[in-house]
């Protein structure tokens, strides 16, 4: 069975995003402010949103590795679903 590349372009998008907010919970585990470090709802906020974007001051050195995979596939997850939008 051979499958379309626009279905295969979502179908990756949609594992990028999985594993996007995947590394957001794992990040959230090096804030560098304990409370919110500890809150299981912080993270699973903090995770859902665009988490990787931005200074990455909030988090450790461990943090900020995470940070840099996961703005590789944030950005991987974006142009699967432009490139599935446009070819759709």
């Amino acid at each position: 069975m051979i499958v379309s590349l626009p279905i295969f372009l979502a179908v990756l998008g949609t594992l990028c995003g999985l594993y996007y907010w995947y590394l957001g919970t794992i990040a959230s585990g090096y804030l560098l402010d304990e409370t919110e470090r500890k809150s299981l709802s912080s993270r699973f906020i903090s995770a859902s949103l665009a988490w990787s974007v931005g200074s990455g001051d909030e988090y450790s050195e461990e943090g900020k590795k995470v940070c840099k995979r996961g703005n590789i596939v944030f950005v991987l997850a974006i142009l699967c679903w432009f490139g599935w939008g446009i070819l759709k």
